[in-house]
């Protein structure tokens, strides 16, 4: 490999950022606008393939925070009003409208093609005064005195640099750059699915505004599909469930995954006049969690800092969520010229607590003894508090709402209680499998 000097070589910034996905592009963003002099290293060249293409309704605020909203509004995408579940012998439940806790445009969102959403979300960045550098590779952090100072990067020519940085952010996903590096990345052996996918031109879709809902078909042992309508005619088709399942009959994917549409009636039958397009892609193991997600100089937001499950298309939310709060904490602790992992991770609690909230309904959806029309049924009171769970309203006090939810499925285990007693690494086809985040 040539060792030639990078262009880059003496490049100094306040905030260096790994990828220029949703979050990494959202926090950049905030912290131009703050003042603050970002940097967007992103290893592709968009736009680029990418899955996790439904939004909820709870990123809207940090939309109109960002000023993207008419460019959203504008779009070919999807508007999305609510969630559906039906059963696997075909029993469809009362859609969840986002409107029944949500008042006025809020109450809705969109179904996003990820290539042309990134590219959105990039060109909006640079527009608002970050530095973007695509097909740059990042070869490691630097750390001086424990504390991380910047990036060792190499260009598409094979050319190297080092960059300086006040603060690092990895917003890699589930590459988890700094996870990867430090030897903090761990699976969560309590929620160990798989996952694999295609898209299909000329899928069914309902009539009005359920036209651009996402469905959720689920399937006997407790996994499920995705159906989430797309531009172009395109849906994307995608389904979840323990990898012995996924995988019983035959280790390819594209075998596994044409087998299990077939198997699913009422899926199939949306789909009986469609055409699959492009490839089948998947993942074989989805869930991890990183043992440490903040440190002096540095902090990961989205899929780098975790990934459980994509049952609650909660991936973009919560990068988006947590782009903003690490933001507001980059912006205080560059200010105050104190980049320590206790100021820059000031936001960690509050987020943490709301992504067990999820967690929570996760394992509750997957306990053969829990429904959603059950729970609702019995604790009517918590509907709304149910509905709030799916439109990513999490960040707040949502006790009693998981008081009701213990008494019919039993809570999992602390986040992250597991890890320390397993030595598991990340399995190698893992890391070959193509990147997921939630959809």
């Amino acid at each position: 490999m040539s060792t030639s000097i990078s262009p880059l070589s003496n490049m100094n910034c306040d905030v260096a950022v790994i990828g220029g996905g949703p979050g990494g592009a959202a926090l950049a963003t905030f912290l131009a606008r703050a003042g603050h002099r970002c940097t967007i290293f992103e290893q592709a060249k968009f736009p680029r393939y990418h899955i996790g293409e439904s939004l909820i309704p709870h990123t809207h605020g940090i939309f109109e925070r960002l000023g993207l909203l008419p460019q959203l509004r504008a779009s070919c995408f999807p508007v999305k009003h609510s969630v559906r579940f039906v059963s696997h012998n075909g029993k469809e439940s009362v859609p969840f409208y986002f409107s029944e806790t949500i008042h006025g445009e809020r109450a809705r969102t969109w179904q996003v093609e990820r290539s042309q959403f990134d590219c959105m979300m990039l060109d909006h960045a640079r527009a608002n005064g970050v530095e973007v550098h695509e097909q740059i590779s990042i070869d490691k952090v630097i750390f001086e005195n424990a504390q991380a100072a910047g990036l060792q990067v190499v260009s598409g020519d094979g050319s190297r640099a080092d960059v300086s940085a006040k603060v690092v952010v990895d917003a890699s996903g589930r590459a988890c750059v700094i996870g990867r590096q430090l030897g903090l990345r761990s699976p969560l052996p309590e929620l160990r699915k798989a996952s694999v996918w295609g898209y299909f031109r000329g899928g069914k879709r309902l009539p009005g505004i359920d036209a651009g809902e996402t469905t959720m078909f689920l399937i006997p042992g407790g996994g499920w599909f995705w159906y989430i309508p797309l531009p172009d005619d395109i849906v994307s088709v995608g389904i979840v469930a323990d990898p012995e399942y996924v995988f019983l009959l035959s280790d390819d994917m594209e075998d596994a995954f044409t087998r299990e549409v077939a198997l699913c009636a009422p899926l199939a039958d949306r789909l009986s006049a469609a055409e699959r397009v492009g490839p089948v892609r998947g993942s074989r193991h989805l869930a991890y969690l990183n043992r440490q997600t903040c440190g002096d100089g540095w902090v990961m937001i989205g899929d780098a800092r975790a990934f459980l499950d994509p049952i609650y298309s909660s991936g973009l939310y919560l990068a988006l969520g947590s782009a903003e709060l690490a933001a507001q904490c980059i912006d205080d602790a560059l200010k105050n010229d104190d980049v320590s992992a206790a100021r820059l991770g000031r936001f960690e609690p509050a987020l943490w607590k709301g992504v067990d909230v999820v967690r929570r309904l996760i394992h509750a959806f997957y306990d053969p003894a829990f429904s959603f029309s059950k729970f609702a049924e019995r604790f009517p009171e918590h509907r709304a508090a149910l509905i709030d769970c799916l439109v990513g309203d999490v960040i707040k006090d949502m006790s009693a709402f998981t008081a009701a939810l213990a008494q019919m499925t039993p809570p999992p285990p602390p986040l992250g209680s597991n890890i320390a007693k397993s030595s598991e690494p990340i399995p190698a086809d893992a890391q070959r499998d193509c990147a997921l985040a939630s959809p």
